[in-house]
């Protein structure tokens, strides 16, 4: 019988077995006599083997049965899930994925199975017992703390036939035919507006609306909940805290939050960046802990929340920190900034520093992190979804970073910004508010012109300035028009010519040799064919 029809249901299946299989060690790690846990578990690797043996897929089937048999014995109460065959449970699962990534790809590469099917079955609980120098440092249960309601994870679910699966190339060919479809609604409208059609008004605004639920029924159909790159994170904190001999607990918050596929895909790396320097130079070792007075197990939390049209993901841990006027000095010795630069640098300013290429607060080089590669790496990473990235920090009780996310970044809404003959759209999850002041309210300060906002003061750039177009004269008594900007947390106010309005528009990325641009992100087609680029605000700052 040929069984290549059913190989891509078994290769679906078979990962959403192994996801929950990985996920769920990680868990009973935490919660070692939870017989709920262990008896998904066990049906988990049963469910693998079985699948496996109606395919064929020997290699497979012996793996799996081997991690069935340890995990019954842990089911029976023989035992109880300890480090060492927790970590050989993992590799099983780890090994498995590869040889389902293979099945998939068709390829006939296969792995050796043997060394590890003959460790997994040897496996003495006395004799590790025995060898451990290190009892598994007690953990809280990951959710609980921050949310007491949530179920310690979650099940399978059977499909149901409500739902179907999209390739992804679909879902972007819809967004660009929807982002097209509102391109050309401006056009009609400004066509509509020259010839003074009034009788087409009417079918204009039951265009608009039907294009508006269009678009939110397109950007629903591309949400996916956090949790699809959150999975792995548990198991990425447990494998890195082993590796560093740290006890950590890692808890997290706001998996079930929906964002952009496009923004989860953008994220995902720089996610796995923080954690990393978080594990090995932000928290110290259960012994350095001890000695300043905190526990002996270091948390790291991640929380995403929901406010508006935006999604915070922040990550928090209670280590090391860092002290900005250290950051200052390094910077200087390494020519990075000038001592004047240091001398008027903010904290947040101070610790930014480190996304610039190349700095590090690491003390030494491992192969997890400090060759300062990494943050700039999630700075531009955040830049390039329109986002901001706030760091916080406080010496000897952790730090924080926060990420500040659009929902989307295809179709967005902008204020339209003139600056003599050129045209630019900032963002407007970016623009804090808008105003427009006399000469009079514009004060040098230390030699940068600032205006005062709710009695803080908030520096003022010339956005010609920063787009190197010719400055302005401006006739005293004159109006000054003034956008103030949220920018990784600090405000900073552009002064610019005057505000054409505000429009949603459907951001095109830019390619080579216009990515090379600094101070935009995107471009977009206005109603009467013009380009029309995108701010990055975090740039122009």
């Amino acid at each position: 019988m040929d069984m290549s029809p059913y190989r891509d249901l078994f290769v679906s299946e078979a990962r959403n077995h192994l996801s929950a299989f990985g996920k769920l060690i990680v868990h009973l790690e935490k919660s070692a006599s939870d017989p709920t846990v262990i008896d998904e578990l066990f049906r988990h690797a049963h469910s693998m083997k079985g699948m496996a043996a109606t395919m064929d897929y020997e290699q497979i089937v012996a793996l799996a049965h081997t991690m069935e048999n340890q995990l019954s014995r842990i089911r029976s109460g023989e035992f109880q899930l300890q480090p060492a065959i927790a970590d050989l449970l993992l590799e099983g699962s780890d090994t498995l994925a590869r040889l389902v990534s293979a099945i998939e790809s068709g390829s006939d590469a296969s792995e050796d199975t043997a060394g590890l099917i003959e460790r997994l079955a040897a496996f003495d609980p006395t004799a590790e017992a025995s060898h451990s120098s290190q009892e598994m440092p007690p953990h809280k249960e990951a959710d609980a703390h921050l949310n007491p309601s949530a179920a310690p994870h979650q099940f399978r679910e059977t499909d149901s036939l409500k739902s179907i699966r999209i390739k992804t190339e679909t879902l972007d060919h819809l967004v660009n035919i929807t982002g097209e479809l509102i391109t050309n609604r401006h056009r009609l409208a400004e066509a509509i507006q020259l010839d003074g059609a009034g009788e087409c008004r009417e079918p204009l605004n039951q265009l608009t609306a039907l294009l508006r639920d269009l678009r939110d029924e397109v950007f629903k159909a591309r949400m996916l909940p956090f949790d699809v790159i959150a999975e792995r994170l548990p198991r990425l904190v447990r494998d890195l805290a082993r590796k560093q001999g740290k006890d950590i607990d890692f808890k997290l918050a706001g998996k079930d939050i929906e964002l952009d596929r496009a923004i989860l895909e953008g994220i995902s790396e720089p996610i796995v960046h923080i954690l990393r320097n978080a594990v090995d130079h932000g928290l110290e070792t259960a012994d350095e802990r001890t000695l300043t007075g905190k526990p002996g197990v270091g948390t790291i939390t991640l929380t995403v929340c929901r406010d508006k049209d935006h999604v915070e993901i922040s990550i928090d841990d209670d280590g090391r920190g860092m002290d900005a006027e250290q950051l200052k000095l390094k910077a200087v010795d390494r020519g990075i900034i000038t001592p004047e630069q240091a001398a008027r640098m903010t904290q947040q300013d101070a610790y930014q520093l480190i996304s610039t290429p190349g700095f590090s607060t690491a003390a030494t080089v491992t192969d997890i992190s400090g060759r300062g590669v990494g943050m700039d790496a999630v700075r531009e990473a955040v830049h390039a979804l329109v986002g901001i990235l706030t760091i916080h920090s406080r010496t000897g009780q952790g730090s924080r970073f926060v990420m500040r996310l659009p929902i989307s970044v295809s179709i967005i809404n902008a204020l339209i910004i003139q600056c003599g003959p050129f045209e630019i759209a900032f963002p407007l999850n970016a623009v804090s508010r808008t105003m427009e002041l006399k000469l009079s309210a514009v004060s040098e300060g230390t030699g940068c012109p600032t205006i005062m906002q709710d009695g803080i003061p908030i520096p003022l750039r010339s956005l010609r300035q920063a787009l190197n177009l010719p400055a302005r004269s401006e006739k005293e008594g004159a109006l000054v028009t003034v956008v103030v900007c949220d920018v990784g947390g600090t405000f900073l106010a552009f002064s610019v010519d005057s505000i054409a309005g505000q429009q949603e528009i459907f951001v095109r990325p830019l390619r080579s040799p216009l990515s090379h641009l600094r101070g935009v992100s995107g471009a977009t087609i206005t109603g009467d064919g013009r380009v029309l680029f995108v701010a990055d605000v975090s740039a122009l700052a």
